[in-house]
């Protein structure tokens, strides 16, 4: 296994001062201490991390669910033309050290002068024909191939890209989902580390609902589509999106920004927010 994801500032011009979440009721142990010592993200960064990348893609997309044709992929690797440009992470399991998920970040191409992620081909909201502040092509990437394990998922016949864990019975907050939020938590790292503000995706509905229910929100561009099913195009703000975890699941924004050593506060937008939810 390789050395975990480097946790990069997030790079801005303006400074965040310093500010402490709302204190969650003590437990014995910290979420994230207790989600840390069961998993672990890297960045894919050898040909031999991609390829692992690769072969858990083709068993979700080519063999579970066939969207893919396993003949187009030889090798049993799930491979596209966007791998060569995109960013990949790995989740592993820590006791085992098994793999049990892989992602990837698809970043516009700089200077052309179209939206050039493939969510274009599926979605035609305005914010992807013209180039606006509320979602900067430059400063946007695409989330894709969001790939669990079959053998992490939260139940045996549910047909979702869920997983959870339980941490304490006494503890209320004791189920999350865990490869999921790790996967989110790769995302940050590698948004972070490539100056990344805004990430777009087409995403399966229970995705989005299980997703609201820690706190992460995303916001919907159109109606849902029909691509390898329902899937809902939408977008984030990516420093919007950890301001509302912070206010409303402040143990789960410890663990997606390390402690925010990875992506710092925006306070601005904590503000904001505090004054849209009163």
């Amino acid at each position: 296994m390789s050395s975990p994801l480097p946790w990069v500032p997030h790079s801005k011009t303006r400074a965040f001062e310093p500010i402490q979440p709302v204190q969650s009721p003590k437990i014995q142990n910290r979420l994230k201490d207790v989600y840390e010592k069961y998993f672990e993200a890297v960045l894919a960064e050898t040909d031999a991390q991609r390829k692992s990348a690769f072969r858990l893609r083709y068993e979700v997309y080519c063999v579970e669910h066939p969207y893919e044709d396993p003949a187009q992929n030889p090798h049993e690797m799930e491979i596209d033309a966007y791998d060569s440009i995109a960013l990949h992470a790995l989740l592993y399991h820590r006791p085992s050290g098994n793999l049990v998920g892989t992602t990837r970040l698809i970043p516009h191409r700089p200077g052309d002068d179209k939206f050039t992620l493939p969510i274009r081909d599926v979605c035609h909201h305005e914010l992807l024909v013209q180039d606006r502040p509320e979602l900067p092509w430059a400063h946007t990437a695409e989330i894709s191939r969001f790939a669990i394990s079959k053998n992490f998922r939260r139940r045996a016949n549910e047909e979702t890209s869920v997983g959870s864990f339980i941490t304490d019975a006494n503890d209320p907050r004791r189920v999350i989902p865990n490869t999921s939020l790790g996967l989110i938590t790769a995302i940050t790292a590698m948004a972070a580390g490539a100056g990344l503000t805004h990430l777009c995706a087409a995403m399966e509905p229970t995705l989005l609902r299980m997703l609201r229910r820690i706190g992460i929100y995303f916001n919907p561009l159109g109606p849902e589509v029909d691509y390898h099913g329902r899937r809902q195009p939408c977008y984030a703000d990516w420093d919007a999106l950890l301001a509302r975890v912070w206010l409303e699941r402040p143990d789960i924004w410890e663990i997606i920004t390390s402690d925010g050593a990875l992506w710092p506060l925006n306070t601005d937008h904590v503000a904001t927010l505090r004054a849209q939810l009163i």
